[in-house]
């Protein structure tokens, strides 16, 4: 009847009416808020997670900000802290500052608060100026004209983790260990005004020619192309030795390594990094080069002692570093000799055309063919500006560990 047929369209209408509330009281209730980072958002709902707080390290004291940095800060995980009701909460937070990613464990009450804390982050040339300060035995300046601060000593604490899988769980079986030789201005890297901290593979890659063409000429070298081939891209030979990702070749700066020769090996530490920084070499070699990854320089190896007590660091630096075999206390106490390997340095004799200067296992000081094959490789390089040390104290034990 007409009566039933009202009544039946009036209760659809009802039906669909109260679908539709349905609906859009559900969407409501669901909304996704984000709120915007430097670089990125963090999604959450409102109804399990509300982050009402980020403060930024100013000397003594924080303050609030609306951004959460991206670099020049450190996430404070003990300061940082989350609450419910106004009342603290036993949970645990950890930001990446890499990729901009909170966690907050256990995050099971609604409505939980949370306040990030971020300090200032010390450059990683802050950090080591810092150690020499406090032990001035396993930290010197070299008093050359460019001052650099080395490490010096049989076994300073100068260990660091370097090329690691996890950057945030650093350990003896995500990274390799390396050491770090010193802290050195423009005159070592080109970048003007810049401090840039020099570090060195801790074990050989083994035993390598430095040029299979038997040149000295670093720029073509068959090892340069090697370590910034292969090696630097964890390719080939060393797919498992090399560099392991773009995080750590980020790490790496692209600087310009100086290739000045010495005519000969006799010569004190003074004389080689004058000559290493200058331009006498071999008729028609380059002067410098541009890269990531090379080899120390013989006055890396010099400038390392602390000498001893009979032979002190004074003497060992004006004696020629071939004569060292005959002073004990300049070798044994130079973090860089090794009695295991004969190691290959950067720098080329520039009276020949064909050799270049290495370090003996019997402590000579002497020059060899670059198409000896016996001889080790020990990768070296600069770390770039942004790279911070972030946490240990540079003993075998407990390395420096880095970020990025």
């Amino acid at each position: 009847s007409h009566v039933k047929r009202n009544v039946l369209i009036s209760v659809v209408i009802v039906l669909v009416l109260s679908a539709i509330i349905l609906t859009f009281t559900r969407s409501k209730y669901k909304t996704t808020e984000s709120m915007p980072l430097v670089n990125g958002t963090i999604n959450y709902e409102l109804s399990d997670f509300n982050l009402i707080g980020a403060y930024i390290q100013e000397g003594d004291s924080y303050t609030q900000v609306d951004e959460i940095p991206t670099s020049g800060y450190e996430f404070n995980g003990e300061k940082s802290y989350c609450t419910v009701n106004d009342e603290n909460i036993n949970a645990t937070l950890n930001y990446d500052m890499e990729t901009q990613s909170l966690s907050v464990f256990p995050l099971t009450t609604k409505g939980t608060k949370c306040y990030l804390y971020f300090d200032e982050a010390s450059s990683a040339s802050d950090v080591i100026e810092d150690a020499y300060e406090e032990s001035q035995d396993m930290l010197a300046y070299d008093e050359t004209a460019d001052n650099n601060l080395r490490y010096i000593g049989a076994n300073p604490n100068n260990y660091v983790y370097f090329n690691c899988d996890d950057y945030n769980n650093p350990s003896s079986s995500t990274c390799e260990l390396w050491r770090i030789i010193g802290i050195f201005n423009e005159n070592s890297h080109g970048i003007s005004g810049e401090k840039l901290i020099k570090i060195i593979r801790s074990n050989s890659l083994g035993n390598i020619a430095w040029d299979d063409a038997n040149t000295n000429n670093w720029s073509t070298a068959s090892l340069q192309k090697t370590l910034n081939g292969d090696y630097l891209n964890g390719k080939g030979t060393y797919a498992s030795t090399g560099i392991k990702n773009d995080t750590t070749r980020n790490m790496i700066a692209n600087i310009i390594w100086k290739l000045g020769g010495h005519p000969t090996h006799e010569a004190t530490s003074t004389a080689f990094y004058t000559s290493e920084r200058g331009t006498t070499v071999y008729s028609g070699r380059p002067t410098t080069w541009q890269g990531k990854v090379a080899l120390m320089y013989p006055s890396d190896y010099g400038y390392a002692t602390t000498g001893g007590t009979v032979t002190n660091r004074e003497v060992c630096l004006a004696t020629d570093l071939i004569a060292w075999a005959a002073y004990s206390d300049c070798y044994n106490n130079s973090w860089l000799y090794s009695n295991i390997d004969n190691i290959w340095t950067l720098t080329p004799k520039s009276s020949e055309n064909d050799e270049v200067f290495a370090t003996f296992t019997d402590a000579l000081f002497y020059y060899q063919s670059a198409n000896y094959t016996n001889y080790a490789i020990y990768p070296s390089l600069y770390l770039s500006l942004e790279v911070s040390l972030t946490g240990g104290d540079g003993t075998q034990s407990n390395p420096y560990t880095l970020s990025n």
